[in-house]
């Protein structure tokens, strides 16, 4: 794909619904410095954070990930680069991006760079279809009220044509770039609160993307956010990032003496809604009609079943990585195979005082997702950054009691309120 396509990178597409965008239109200027001070970024020149053993002094092989996806989901043409999240906006005419961690070497060198420092660079890219998308990260432990700055290096290749490639050609305003701070946090790229910088038209040579600044919220942490768009679905629409630069400008304010006020009351979340029993077909097969949250291992665990057998009596309606529908029915057994749901172990006998986990009126299930980098279970906070958009379910023998999805900032999580016992999550 890389040979095939020679000078190719992401750009990020949005429909434009009537109204008029103001573009600055910047000359290329590589001579013009980011912000001073301490980077705050990890991994903020995309040259890697663990190396593959082997790897010759100055590259960083397998500096990548398939599955640092803000859905959570794994891709195996997504190779976002350490330490950072891949996103897109879906549905409607927007496409999924293919992502790669380039390296400094044909066909990536030449006339016209697609790496502007050190030995790689980040490029997104699709083909025919509108875009939206970009890079994201989480940085903690800031100070509350300390102003920040934002700011990274980018350039893209917008053209329909084969006759000029490499070069952009055709609507010059067909391709956009900005840096964005979310405040407080919130790693959502969707969200309200991110302060974007202006639009910037920027073909074919690297220039400097923002900067923004933003003050940080009472909780610490920011989310810095790289996004390009496009107006239409040209057949190359590639964007390339290098250099990002998070500093602290400002520092906070002081902090007074004010006692910081009581923590507060732990509330159990909602109950789940109940399910409706499904009525077997008139074959005898057991039949489940999918609803909005519904996966395909919660769906098994409701039922006691594997989900492989799922799949393979469904084999003609799962869509790639086991997509379903709303709507959409799935065969959950057959007459001669009617599953027997495997018993539970019995519940422990419960102590005379509360156990670990527990808290007072029931029990506790505690749960986060997060990127296990080194492959040991164990939890890295320094490297191993928390997970959005996973779907935990926790069920006893009679089923799912609750659900939680994960944000990537609130976790650890807590099922509280739970009867004592044995449960699956």
């Amino acid at each position: 794909m890389l040979q095939k396509r020679i000078l190719t990178g992401v750009l990020l597409a949005a429909v434009l619904l009537g109204t008029v965008q103001v573009f600055s239109l910047a000359a290329p200027d590589l001579s013009w410095p980011a912000q001073e001070g301490t980077n705050l970024l990890k991994n903020p020149g995309f040259e890697g954070i663990t190396c593959r053993p082997g790897s010759e002094p100055g590259w960083c092989l397998d500096n990548w990930s398939n599955n640092a996806n803000h859905d959570g989901t794994f891709h195996d043409n997504i190779f976002t680069p350490q330490g950072w999240i891949t996103w897109w906006r879906k549905g409607g005419d927007y496409g999924q991006p293919e992502v790669k961690t380039i390296p400094n070497v044909a066909p990536f060198t030449g006339e016209l760079p697609r790496i502007r420092s050190g030995n790689y660079a980040l490029m997104l890219f699709n083909f025919y279809r509108l875009q939206d998308t970009g890079v994201y990260q989480l940085v903690t432990g800031l100070e509350p009220g300390a102003t920040v700055q934002f700011s990274a290096y980018s350039h893209g290749w917008s053209c329909n044509s084969d006759e000029h490639l490499g070069y952009s050609c055709g609507d010059e305003w067909n391709q956009w770039f900005n840096v964005g701070i979310e405040p407080n946090g919130v790693a959502d790229p969707f969200s309200p609160t991110i302060i974007w910088s202006a639009d910037q038209l920027v073909p074919d040579h690297y220039t400097l993307v923002g900067p923004v600044t933003a003050q940080v919220g009472e909780g610490g942490s920011v989310c810095v956010f790289l996004r390009s768009q496009t107006k239409w679905g040209f057949k190359y629409q590639d964007a390339y990032w290098d250099d990002t630069s998070l500093v602290v400008t400002a520092p906070g304010t002081p902090p007074t003496n004010t006692p910081p006020p009581p923590p507060p009351t732990a509330t159990p979340g909602p109950s789940p809604t109940p399910r409706a029993t499904p009525t077997p077909r008139p074959d005898g097969a057991t039949v489940h009609i999918v609803e909005e949250g519904d996966t395909l291992f919660g769906i098994a665990l409701m039922y006691g079943v594997d989900t492989d057998q799922i799949r393979e009596l469904n084999a003609g309606s799962l869509g790639p990585n086991d997509l379903i529908s709303i709507g959409q029915a799935l065969v959950i057994s057959l007459p001669s195979e009617t599953p027997t749901p495997t018993p539970l172990p019995a519940p422990p006998t419960p102590e005379p005082t509360l156990a670990t986990g527990e808290v007072a009126g029931g029990a506790s299930i505690c749960v986060l997702a997060y990127h296990d980098r080194s492959g040991d279970t164990f939890r890295d906070e320094e490297t191993e950054e928390l997970l959005p958009n996973a779907e935990f379910t926790v069920a006893d023998a009679s089923g799912v009691v609750d659900r939680y999805t994960s944000d990537g900032i609130n976790e650890p999580y807590c099922f509280t309120g739970l009867t004592p016992g044995a449960y699956r999550v």
